[in-house]
């Protein structure tokens, strides 16, 4: 076998390479500790300590030469020689003795050896101290690692027995996590996800988000992260995730090398106002009574608190900031202790980690600077099914309980939320377990709740009905008193006064211990907030003899919470935290005759359902409500609706919304908005909305834009008309000094808005508004339908059951390939009228597709719009036989497009004729010039037809005006509104323009903003504007200057005309 060969002699080697020679001999520990002792080294010595920076990832070799660059040869040797004693290396210390060199300048040597033993020996044990303490904090550090070990690597059930648990690495499964601010890929792989062809997906890795990477920085150039918020809704898994991180970290799986200590906050346990600080915190997530808290906090950056529960902290956040805590030793209030940390002015390098409820999040986002926002949205597909085998030992057992779950769709759909998926499968197991035999599963998170409840409370034998029922009318009374009180940790005197024992309620509450000075104090809360809410329900339903013999057992001392429906729905949504949402949303859900039914069977206790009336009366009184965007919205509404699941009652009570306006943000919003609209066959306008999360700025300009809109919709038709005419054109484009008018699309109508949608979600929502013959106009604008989900939606067009008139496709990621479907709908649909394909990638051969179903004898359509949608001349052949073929097409919208002086050509040939029907025509930055304006105006003086003719940024230039103005001054001519805009024109076109005004008979309305017009040219039309044989109604003159006099003019021509309308810039110069 070959030997290595020999290594150079020492003698004849250099003194780096003898330094990095012993240096190479060290192990890393070793290593660690040589680096320390460089960066510490006593100046008293008379050598220079190295930097942290340079030595911290320097290797043996990089370590002397750093060593002898800061401080020489000589003096390097001899701090190696120390350190060597320090760090206990004795073998290396007698080598690097011996075999020190022979230096020139033999003083220092020599004063070095004949330093008293005693001396040297005394600056080592110093060292060797501070060596110890480092020791003692590795030691400890291992130590807590241990602790939080064991304290998190098992869970418990939410119905557990005593002493039951469950290891969390076997149950965890991982969540998907994924950046507030989403792409497109990302947000249709989520409504993907959710939608009821659920089922059907596959799991896409693109937006989800790593644990270990939730507080590196985007890219490279950025600071890291310090604050991270995990939101996520009731039940998605934020906790049972926290705790999978204290434990990944503790196994050193997880921000290894980034943190020494993560210390798990619940801030339910901090919302108890005990005063402490934030040591007393940290002292309680420790197993030592004494922990180095000292040392911990010398190294704030090292540290990671996790703030679990958020929205479950009480206390106040506004206070002023001198209010605020910045000494880790000093007591305070709970939540000024968490506030300072949150705020950073306790440990402002610590960084942090915050889960908590979306309700929390505008009370939390004020008090943070820069946080990274990851949503919680539970699982992913794959992962419900491994959640479904990981809780079942038995994988048969695990087989069946997952396909009778996936073949109920909706409730399926649900099990992404962790908590549903562990109810339902607590439930089916227990009647696995049983013997029993599976029924269908329910949709509902109450129908889940109903059948968890009655499996944990279900009588065993005729002596326990009374004592069940007992039980249960004193967990509803609790919850409904939390509630009001907004209380969620009860005391044992709570559960007394409410007739409870632990042992009877213990699958619902939940056993806290807290450290109170010298004492523990035990409170009791609910498995999960929601449990709080389904009781609280249930309470206001229980008949009033059940709750007579609640008062008669506690000898009537306890002062229960009214049982008035209507005090309960007066109140709805005016919680902070929204408590009483859910308990209205459960109060419908109970109300359910199959479920009253099932209750009263199970859990031998009688459910009112004297209150289905009121529940009717508050709906249509919310639902004529003029501000339904404030609590309840309607979409809440529909929620509750949704969680009845009794068509009957939902018919009646949708009755009551002839117009729908909602936002949908999550996957269950799609659910239960698609459950609803299915059973209203008579709705007048349907308006739904996909927003994601914003701050709060941005809220409030969507919530102005959301009110303009319902003005709008109240304006009279003629004032829609005139809107429709200024604005069809114009994407986009709105005239300074004008009042906004509602374009084209917000009239009062059936409609459907910014759904986001995607061509699977396609089937579903729109196989329910084909059938609805009340559906006239549908708008899909600005969502991925893109061709697959087109040729869905041309299926449904030509359905015998689609009524749909007007539909609009702006940005819809559609190509030229969605063309010939698109053709054949136009084809055989005779009720279609209006279209918008706007900004979508058509070209010319699309166009050409399109042209074939225009020109079919079936074809009905009246306006087209294919505005931006990259076109050029080469395509206008086709558009102008479709304009001397069509009957019914009146309105052609081609601006934002390469047509041409060519293409207009084309189009004028054909739309002169007499068989052209054609009115408006959009010609808008189509690339014009002068050259095409004799064509126009050939059409001008033939077409008698054409009503509006829009010309906004082509440079015409004043020829092409006086082009133009001798079609104008024809006696055939009826334009009525023309737009000149950014036409390149200056003073020299007024002439013409002025005689225009005088002699043509029908134009009402011109707009010339954004022309280098001058004062002289306008001056010269308010003399022409005065004469009585100007007919003129409207003159826009925006984004123009004028001196004074000019305005004064303008002024004087409005008051001396009032039927006149004169828009323009009341600036001088």
């Amino acid at each position: 076998m070959p030997q290595d060969p020999d290594p150079l002699p020492m003698s004849m080697a250099s003194i780096r390479c003898k330094l990095a020679h012993y240096l190479e001999d060290l192990e890393d520990v070793d290593m660690k500790k040589f680096k320390m002792h460089l960066e510490d080294y006593p100046p008293q010595k008379g050598c220079m300590a190295i930097p942290r920076g340079q030595t911290e990832k320097a290797d043996h070799v990089d370590l002397a030469t750093l060593m002898i660059d800061f401080n020489g040869e000589e003096k390097a040797w001899a701090m190696a020689v120390w350190i060597f004693a320090a760090i206990n290396r004795r073998d290396l210390y007698e080598k690097a003795k011996r075999d020190e060199p022979e230096w020139d300048n033999a003083h220092v040597s020599v004063e070095c050896r004949e330093e008293s033993l005693e001396e040297e020996w005394m600056g080592l044990l110093g060292y060797l101290s501070r060596l110890s303490i480092c020791k003692k904090k590795e030691d400890y550090c291992t130590k807590y690692r241990k602790h939080v070990r064991s304290r998190f690597q098992c869970i418990k059930d939410r119905n557990a027995r005593l002493g039951e648990s469950v290891n969390l690495n076997k149950r965890y499964t991982r969540l998907r996590l994924v950046k507030e601010h989403q792409s497109q890929q990302e947000r249709e792989h989520e409504l993907l996800a959710i939608g009821r062809t659920s089922a059907k997906t596959r799991d896409s890795p693109v937006s989800s988000m790593n644990l270990d990477l939730l507080f590196e920085p985007e890219d490279p150039h950025t600071e890291h992260v310090h604050t991270v918020v995990l939101q996520g809704s009731a039940g998605i898994g934020k906790t049972i995730l926290a705790r999978k991180i204290m434990l990944d970290w503790a196994s050193e799986k997880l921000y290894k090398g980034k943190f020494d200590y993560l210390f798990y906050i619940h801030c339910r346990e901090v919302s108890l106002g005990t005063r402490r600080s934030l040591g007393d915190l940290m002292v309680s997530c420790c197993a030592d009574p004494n922990p180095p808290i000292c040392k911990i906090v010398r190294r704030p950056s090292r540290i990671l608190f996790l703030m679990d529960g958020f929205d479950e902290l009480q206390g106040a956040f506004d206070e002023h900031t001198e209010a605020l805590c910045t000494d880790w030793r000093k007591v305070e209030r709970g939540d000024i202790l968490l506030s300072s940390l949150i705020r950073k002015r306790l440990l402002p390098e610590a960084s942090l980690l915050i889960t908590t409820r979306p309700v929390a999040l505008e009370k939390l986002q004020h008090l943070l600077d820069h946080p990274r926002h990851v949503e919680v949205l539970g699982f992913s597909e794959a992962k419900k099914k491994e959640y479904f085998f990981k809780y079942f030992s038995d994988e048969q057992q695990a087989r069946e309980a997952f396909r009778l779950t996936q073949e109920n769709e909706v409730l399926f759909t649900m099990c992404f939320i962790p908590l549903v998926c562990w109810i339902v499968c607590t439930g089916l197991k227990q009647q696995m377990d049983s013997g029993k035999s599976l029924a269908q599963t329910s949709k509902t998170t109450t129908a889940v709740y109903i059948f968890f409840l009655s499996s944990l409370l279900q009588s065993q034998g005729g002596n326990q009905k009374h004592h069940i029922s007992a039980n249960l009318r004193g967990l509803c009374s609790l919850a409904a008193d939390g509630i009001w009180n907004q209380k969620i940790l009860f005391e044992e005197s709570d559960l007394r006064n409410h007739g409870l024992q632990k042992a009877d309620v213990s699958a619902f509450l939940r056993v806290n211990l807290f450290q109170k000075e010298v004492d523990c104090e035990t409170f009791y809360n609910f498995i999960h907030m929601t449990f709080q809410e389904f009781f609280a329900a249930m309470y206001y339903l229980l008949e009033e003899e059940e709750q007579q013999g609640m008062k008669n057992m506690q000898g009537g001392h306890l002062e229960l919470p009214k049982r008035d429906v209507t005090v309960l729905l007066e109140n709805y949504g005016k919680f902070e935290k929204g408590y009483l949402i859910f308990v209205v949303r459960f109060l419908f859900g109970l109300i359910n005759k199959e479920r009253t039914s099932y209750l009263e069977k199970k859990l031998c206790c009688k459910i009112s359902q004297q209150i289905r009336l009121e529940l009717l009366k508050w709906i249509e009184a919310k639902a004529k409500a003029k501000m339904l965007q404030t609590q309840p919205s309607q979409l809440e509404l529909f929620y509750c609706l949704y969680e009845m699941q009794e068509e009957d009652f939902v018919q009646r009570a949708m009755g009551h919304f002839p117009k729908i306006k909602i936002n949908l943000s999550t996957r269950m919003d799609h659910v239960v908005s698609s459950f609803c609209i299915q059973n209203y066959c008579s709705m007048e306008s349907l308006s739904l909305r996909l927003f994601l999360y914003s701050p709060k700025e941005e809220e409030e300009e969507v919530e102005e834009e959301e009110a303009e809109k319902e003005e709008e919709e109240e304006e009279e038709e003629e004032e829609e008309e005139e809107a429709e005419e200024e604005e069809e054109e114009n994407v986009g484009h709105c005239l300074v000094g004008q009042c906004d008018l509602p374009g084209p699309h917000t009239a009062p109508s059936h409609r459907l808005v910014n759904c986001d949608l995607t061509p699977t979600f396609c089937w579903g929502l729109l196989s329910v508004l084909s059938t609805n013959q009340s559906l006239t106009e549908l708008n899909l604008s600005d969502n991925n339908l893109g061709d697959t989900g087109m040729e869905v939606l041309c299926k449904v067009l030509q359905s015998p059951g689609c009524n749909i008139q007007r539909l609009w496709l702006r940005r819809c990621c559609l190509s030229h390939h969605c063309c010939f479907t698109i053709s054949s709908a136009l084809r055989s649909n005779q009720i279609l009228v209006e279209l918008d394909l706007s900004h979508n990638a058509l070209v010319d051969s699309g166009v050409r597709l399109l042209c074939v179903g225009l020109r079919h004898a079936f074809c009905k359509l009246q306006k087209l719009w294919l505005v931006n949608c990259g076109l050029t001349s080469a395509c206008c052949v086709d558009l102008a036989s479709v304009l001397s073929t069509s009957q019914s097409l009146t309105r052609l919208y081609l601006g934002e497009n390469a047509l041409g002086d060519t293409g207009v050509g084309i189009l004028c040939e054909k739309a002169k004729h007499l068989q052209c029907n054609l009115q408006k025509l959009g010609l808008v930055n189509s690339g014009l010039t002068s050259a095409c304006c004799s064509a126009l105006s050939s059409v001008l003086s033939a077409n008698q037809n054409l009503t509006h003719l829009y010309l906004r940024s082509n440079a015409l230039g004043d020829m092409g005006v006086k082009l133009l103005c001798k079609g104008l001054l024809h006696p055939k001519c009826k334009l009525q509104f023309l737009e000149l805009d950014n036409c390149s024109l200056t003073s020299h076109c007024c002439w013409d323009l002025s005689t225009l005004l005088t002699s043509n008979r029908s134009l009402r309305q011109l707009s010339l903003g954004d022309n280098d017009l001058g004062d002289l040219g306008v001056m010269m039309f308010c003399e022409v504007l005065k004469q009585q044989t100007c007919f003129l109604k409207c003159l826009q003159l925006c984004k123009m200057c004028f001196n004074y006099a000019t305005i004064c003019a303008l002024e004087t021509l409005q008051e001396e005309k009032p039927e006149l309308t004169v828009v323009f810039e009341p600036s001088q110069w």
